[in-house]
């Protein structure tokens, strides 16, 4: 048999234990539980400290990095004003302006998205009319189909102006937020 040598033997520990006024027994030396002495005492963890938005000012309009990163996020749906912005720093900035770049490049591609998804709906609204129309009872159809499709496009367009307004905040905090396929395509051609 054999017997390790650096298991620790069980030793009688010291009585930590106390009365209390009421005779309650507790651990004298447990620190007590909550905040310590004078409340929180904030964020104490390691790592490293959260980067600083980009200092420097647009060639074009002599905005702030992180301000002109913002306006390329503007939704889309403000009769695609976004694509101004993101175009003008595209094509303006220096290659070595990753971030207003990628940023810019990405609301290009999230305009493409909203735009590319409108021209889908519009095609599948006129689809449900035109086949509901052609058969008996069309109507009724047209408009239960209709609420459906109408609910779908209400969810996913807020999901977008969701992820603009994400984007917008960001973009301003100086991040490199990237979407899950057009965030690559961004970063590579940034």
């Amino acid at each position: 048999m054999i017997v390790f040598s650096n298991i620790a033997r069980r030793e009688e520990a010291p009585d930590l234990t106390s009365q209390s006024k009421k005779g309650e027994q507790r651990m004298s030396n447990q620190p007590p539980y909550g905040y310590p002495p004078g409340g929180p005492q904030g964020y104490q963890g390691g790592g490293y400290p959260p980067p600083s938005p980009p200092a420097g000012k647009t060639k074009v309009m002599n905005l702030d990095y992180n301000t002109a990163a913002l306006v390329c996020y503007i939704p889309t749906c403000c009769c695609l004003i976004n694509l101004i912005p993101c175009i003008l720093w595209f094509a303006s900035e220096p290659r070595e302006n990753k971030f207003l770049r990628f940023h810019a490049l990405q609301g290009m591609f999230l305009a493409g998205v909203w735009i590319i998804l409108w021209v889908v709906f519009a095609f599948i609204s006129i689809a449900l009319g035109v086949s509901t129309s052609m058969m008996p009872g069309g109507d009724m159809a047209r408009a239960g189909g209709g609420l459906i499709f109408l609910l779908i496009r209400a969810v996913i367009g807020i999901v977008l102006l969701a992820v603009h307004i994400i984007g917008m905040i960001k973009a301003n905090q100086g991040q490199m937020w990237k979407l899950p396929i057009i965030g690559d395509i961004a970063e590579k051609n940034a």
